[in-house]
């Protein structure tokens, strides 16, 4: 119902009286629920609008497994690959898995941080949000039993434009088929027996500008589940040709 006009005018006079504070409290009691709506409403939108403009794509995902990037080396790993292929840097990035640890030995001061690196890498292959895997021979040797790589000579042939260049680095390991390790846990076994294969699942990038100066063994490996073989192969490359100073 509105009010009579003298009643509206007593009001805006009285409102006028009252001191700046008396004004905010006022306005506060009365239009609570329209001002909070109104914050929401603002808050969500400019939140909307700023991961419009941030957001990047993943052109590719990277995890380092016990090794230690540096930050020119990341730089150059990420950004440094995007220039390379031509690719804007604004809208797109090479997503990193940092400082994973991984082991299996369940002596060591840091295994529960090694239980939970394990946990996010088999959470990113099974969101194939994983492609390429930088490690030392440790890491290596664990997701080469797991059967986690990809054979990279069936990868080559399949792309023979740069089997010239990466083959003399291709190394492989074990993978394990199957095994009776549950049932040595349990005691039910006393002797560990395994069905394995050798796979060439596996870079040796020691001698590459950007691992050289590494100490010990650093490869390269591709999940299996990868679904950016195209790129993958392209950064593989890469990888052999970038530097620190670009």
């Amino acid at each position: 119902m509105k009010l009579p006009e003298h009643e509206i005018r007593a009001h805006r006079d009285a409102f006028k009286a009252m001191s700046l504070g008396e004004k905010a409290e006022y306005i506060f009691a009365y239009y609570k629920l329209p001002l909070v709506i109104a914050l929401i409403v603002v808050v969500f939108l400019v939140t909307v609008t700023y991961r419009t403009v941030t957001h990047r794509d993943e052109v590719i995902y990277v995890a380092y497994a016990n090794v230690v990037i540096e930050e020119d080396a990341n730089a150059a790993l990420t950004d440094g690959y995007l220039a390379h292929a031509g690719i804007d840097a604004r809208h797109n990035q090479v997503y990193c898995y940092q400082a994973l640890y991984l082991t299996d030995s369940a002596s060591t001061p840091d295994h529960q941080y090694a239980y939970a690196s394990r946990l996010k890498l088999l959470a990113a292959i099974e969101a194939a949000e994983l492609d390429i895997v930088i490690m030392d021979r440790q890491a290596y040797d664990l997701l080469s039993h797991s059967g986690m790589l990809l054979d990279l000579s069936a990868l080559l042939a399949e792309h023979d434009e740069v089997s010239d260049l990466l083959s003399p680095y291709l190394v492989s390991n074990e993978v394990i088929i199957e095994d009776n390790q549950i049932e040595v846990d349990l005691n039910e076994a006393d002797t560990y027996e395994a069905v394995t294969r050798e796979d060439v699942n596996a870079i040796d990038i020691s001698s590459t500008p950007l691992f050289n100066g590494f100490t010990g063994e650093v490869y390269v490996g591709v999940i299996t589940n990868s679904p950016r073989i195209d790129t993958v192969v392209d950064y593989l490359c890469y990888l052999f040709e970038a530097s620190l100073e670009g």
